[in-house]
């Protein structure tokens, strides 16, 4: 490859790349909820193909309608055991039995620590210890006022949300009644290449998502065991509860198994509990340390990516678009890449027809 190829193909990548991020952070959340209501009428067509063997219009709707009772009946269930689990819950033991004497146990000792000084050195570490109880306070200001930001981001958003689940339901109606018109219309509308463009990514998107899928539940079930195996050694129950909420967490980047095991430690080191302590604060290494190995050999693996290329894209996808870029960015480079070598091979396979 010559140096002018080369910087051909970083200018081209280069372009797909800004083209991926202005589309991914202006164009799809607008799109969204007509991107998940088609994928709602396609999902229904197989359900009720299984279902019916034929596909009619009142059979479609019938599945469709199904479909909705279904996840509005998971998602009461779901609230309901929320909100259930939030009321139960010992907002006063949790300040009593643990906040309270955690801030007391280091209040008493910064006092028996001063009173052992001597003046000269009292003084600094006075200054020292309300600089530090300063930025608690800080900390605590901060979260609080995080919180406040994040309920009232809540409430405004509700309408939003509301806006956007009911053109989700709606256009998945209208796609369901005229599937086929409306993919033949939208092949008739664009430009071939990017007909073909679109094909290739229904076609990649039907053969690796399952995949992906796998991969994190792979990745969900060792992160499961390693903490079970952890927790019945730390005596921690109920054991299973605790290992299988935590390893849900640590599919989501946002939170990750640090949101619980790393607190946890610091308050049974607080009450003394030094080992316990620490076997929580190893627990917590051993399964970052696993999931940064096997992550992107898993992921990468399933997609035919190279690890090194996987991880790279993982944490810009992380980065960039959170959650869901995670997941996209390897996805998109897998998908290039398959397309690339789909039409190497068409290649091959003209020039060996002209050969012959």
């Amino acid at each position: 490859m010559t140096k002018k190829d080369f910087l051909i193909n970083i200018l081209y990548y280069s372009c797909i790349a800004l083209i991926v991020y202005l589309c991914g952070k202006y164009i799809l959340p607008i799109m969204m909820p007509f991107i998940i209501g088609f994928s709602i009428a396609y999902l229904v067509r197989k359900i009720a193909g299984n279902i019916f063997g034929k596909l009619g219009k009142n059979r479609l709707l019938i599945t469709l309608v199904g479909f909705y009772i279904v996840v509005v009946i998971l998602f009461a269930f779901i609230s309901v055991m929320t909100v259930n689990s939030v009321k139960g819950f010992d907002y006063a033991g949790l300040y009593s039995n643990y906040l309270e004497p955690a801030i007391n146990i280091v209040y008493n000792f910064f006092i028996d620590l001063n009173e052992a000084l001597p003046a000269e050195v009292a003084d600094i570490f006075n200054q020292v210890t309300s600089s530090i109880f300063e930025a608690i306070k800080t900390i605590l200001m901060t979260l609080s006022t995080y919180l406040i930001n994040f309920i009232k981001e809540a409430i405004t958003s509700f309408p939003s949300a509301i806006i956007t689940i009911t053109v989700t339901i709606v256009s998945s109606i209208y796609i369901i009644i005229d599937y086929e018109g409306i993919v033949d219309f939208i092949y008739k509308i664009l430009p071939r290449k990017v007909s073909y463009f679109i094909e290739d990514v229904t076609i990649f998107i039907k053969d690796n998502i399952l995949n992906v899928l796998k991969s994190y539940l792979i990745i969900m079930v060792i992160t499961f065991a390693e903490l079970t195996i952890g927790l019945t050694i730390l005596r921690a129950k109920p054991t299973i509860l605790i290992a299988a909420l935590i390893a849900i967490m640590d599919i989501l980047p946002i939170l990750g198994v640090g949101t619980a095991l790393i607190p946890w430690a610091f308050v049974e080191m607080i009450f003394g509990n030094i080992f316990r302590g620490l076997g929580v604060l190893l627990l917590y290494v051993i399964i970052t340390i696993v999931r940064n190995i096997i992550e992107p050999r898993i992921v990468g693996t399933r997609l035919g990516l190279n690890p090194l290329v996987s991880l790279i894209s993982m944490i810009a996808g992380l980065k960039l678009f959170g959650l869901l870029g995670m997941i996209g960015f390897p996805l998109i480079i897998a998908f290039f890449m398959y397309r690339e070598e789909k039409y190497e091979n068409k290649e091959e396979k003209k020039t060996k027809e002209v050969a012959n």
